[in-house]
């Protein structure tokens, strides 16, 4: 963990001080669900408070449910984004193809406006770790290995999310890319997307990342629009292909056919 990541405190409401910016690093992402914190003397050291400060600091979060103890294992942030994610939801959502049309159009609403943002308060860091994720997903495009491809997609739009500074529209992408991590989706949209899909999908995902990289705001927000409704419509058609010929091969099935 970097040192960067912690400040010290003034010398007053010192274990107010120090749980104000644990939770605006939570806030803001620089420290995420399951993320260990420093040990003891190391925190307190950073922050240049005591022992007996930090805590009551951490007493004070664990209150709050925002990090937890683990008996000789140390103390970590609390999985806040994890619980937003029940698992019958996730199960509902995999047995269920026209629900993924409902999570894309709620992506689509959000995620276009996440691409604007990011593209007009990105920082010189953000946009290093954008392009860092989308030459990840270049590298490992012809791999052909839709585990690694849900990881990298995922990481690729949760770097945007990240780039808005915008800590609501982080935690509400982050729980709704962690059903893209956990292969719920990805491996059905990838099947359907043949003949050149996944190039097209590689190509959307390079204009977007270089309309951020530009600056340009509605440049990056079309982007985006146009790269989740290409799925959109992509999966929409395969589903309704696939409804005609079930329907037909019952039809046939009950004038005596048989394929």
């Amino acid at each position: 963990m970097s040192k960067d990541k912690f400040k010290k405190v003034e010398h007053t409401r010192m274990a107010e001080a120090v749980v104000e910016q644990v939770e605006e690093m939570i806030l803001h992402g620089t420290l995420r669900d399951g993320e260990r914190l420093p040990s003891e003397r190391d925190l307190a050291d950073r922050l240049d408070v005591s022992r007996q400060t930090l805590r009551e600091a951490l007493k004070a979060l664990e209150e709050k449910g925002l990090v937890e103890s683990r008996q000789g294992g140390g103390t970590f942030i609390a999985n806040i984004v994890g619980s937003a994610i029940s698992e019958p939801l996730v199960e509902l959502f995999s047995r269920h193809e026209e629900a993924y049309l409902d999570y894309m159009e709620f992506r689509l609403l959000l995620e276009a406006k996440a691409a604007g943002l990011a593209a007009e308060r990105a920082t010189p860091f953000d946009r290093q770790i954008i392009r860092a994720r989308f030459d990840a997903m270049a590298a490992a495009h012809d791999q052909d290995d839709a585990a690694r491809d849900a990881e990298l997609d995922a990481d690729f739009h949760f770097s945007i999310a990240e780039a808005t500074h915008n800590p609501m529209m982080i935690f509400s992408l982050r729980s709704i890319f962690e059903l893209i991590r956990r292969g719920v989706f990805y491996n059905r949209y990838v099947v359907y997307l043949e003949a050149g899909g996944r190039d097209r999908l590689l190509d959307q995902h390079r204009e977007i990342c270089e309309a951020i990289e530009a600056g340009d705001v509605p440049g990056a927000e079309a982007a985006m629009a146009a790269h989740l409704t290409f799925i959109i419509d992509f999966f929409s058609g395969a589903l309704k292909m696939r409804q005609r010929f079930e329907t037909a091969r019952l039809r046939a099935e009950a004038q005596g056919f048989k394929l």
